[in-house]
């Protein structure tokens, strides 16, 4: 009975074979100088200058500036004109709801009654 438990005892870890280390961390951002994250100033051309053909310039084309997104307000007032003109058939107030859903138009400010401010 002692020998079987010495049999299933964890067997030491072998000494023909050095564990491995990492001495550098996987590379998670460019960190290094000159690895091309920065781009000087001089080197900035407007797309009228570029010469697209040319195998060794690397362009990268921005995107418009996107229009802005709406409020929570102005969604809740969107989907509502929505659903409004899918309901009563009313195309124009569907249109209205879609075009504040995707920030084009803004929602009606209310005025309240008897307000002082003008």
């Amino acid at each position: 009975m002692s020998s079987s438990t010495k049999d299933d005892a964890p067997r030491p870890p072998s000494k023909t074979v050095e564990p491995t280390k990492v001495n550098t961390a996987p590379q998670q951002a460019s960190t290094s100088p000159g690895d091309g994250a920065h781009i000087p100033a001089d080197q900035i051309r407007n797309p009228s200058e570029v010469d697209y053909n040319d195998p060794n310039i690397n362009v990268v084309e921005v995107p418009a500036e996107k229009t802005r997104s709406p409020t929570f307000k102005e969604q809740v007032f969107g989907y509502a004109k929505v659903i409004r003109g899918k309901a009563f058939g009313k195309p124009n107030v569907k249109e209205h709801g879609e075009q504040v859903l995707r920030g084009e138009e803004t929602i009606p400010v209310k005025r309240r009654r008897g307000s002082t401010s003008d």
